[in-house]
């Protein structure tokens, strides 16, 4: 056999060169695989405990962990401190409506004081403002302008919604019919009553009970100062105030000379 370089080679020599090349390449072989299986073992290693440390982050817990949270405990105080709660926190029917019928009573002291009534049993039982409509009107239908000599007069409807008959007051304190030119206070029918104001009258549901209210045209004051001083002609407006007149509509009118 010859080399490379021409000279020849004993075969001894040649297979020698060729063992040694197969060895070498067998080491080369060897030790890649050798740095291969413990990079891989490695990973395969990391990617089990980065599958451990997902399952420890993810947000769905065990029942046993689910028992140990506080945020049950947290609620009650968010309520607490809220004025407004939840309304699904009572399941009781009865409560819901304890509930209901205080905000109606509440309503209703904030718009003429009479909130916290009872539900009336029998008819001498004081009605609930909230189950009393009023309306207030001009005795004589659209009658807007009165001339010398005519009193403007109203008519008052009172109306029970409630299923059971029940007392209104009507008299001139409770029913206050108020008339204003501008921002002057003119009238009243609580200034200076004499005698009982009190009124009372037994109203069946959905059966109107009216009533008339005239005013003389003269000017009234609540200290009951002497002397008579007669309304200026010109425009006037007339309302009504009290426990069971709430948000009623007020009538505009004319005196003439």
């Amino acid at each position: 056999m010859a080399s490379s370089t021409g000279h020849p080679v004993s075969p001894e020599t040649y297979w020698k060169r060729r063992a040694l090349v197969l060895a070498g390449v067998m080491l080369v072989l060897t030790l890649i695989v050798f740095a291969c299986r413990p990079g891989g073992g490695d990973e395969g290693e990391t990617t089990r405990s980065d599958a451990s440390m997902g399952e420890d982050a993810s947000p769905s817990v065990s029942p046993e962990d689910a028992s140990a949270s506080p945020e049950p405990e947290e609620e009650p105080s968010e309520g607490e401190a809220s004025p407004s709660a939840d309304p699904s926190a009572s399941d009781d029917p009865s409560d819901a409506e304890a509930s209901e019928g205080g905000e109606g009573g509440s309503g209703g002291e904030a718009g003429s004081g009479g909130g916290g009534v009872a539900a009336p049993e029998k008819p001498e039982d004081r009605c609930r403002p909230q189950d009393v409509v009023v309306s207030l009107d001009f005795a004589e239908s659209d009658k807007e302008v009165y001339g010398a000599g005519q009193n403007p007069a109203f008519k008052v409807t009172v109306v029970n919604t409630a299923e059971q008959t029940c007392t209104v007051d009507v008299g001139s304190e409770a029913m206050e019919l108020r008339i204003h030119s501008g921002d002057d206070r003119i009238f009243s029918t609580a200034d200076c009553v004499e005698g009982e104001s009190r009124v009372d009258r037994q109203v069946s549901r959905g059966v109107p009970h009216e009533f008339e209210i005239s005013w003389d045209r003269v000017r009234s004051f609540s200290d009951c100062r002497g002397g008579r001083s007669d309304a200026r002609p010109g425009w006037y407006r007339a309302n009504l105030h009290g426990d069971y007149a709430g948000s009623t509509e007020q009538q505009v009118f004319q005196l003439k000379s």
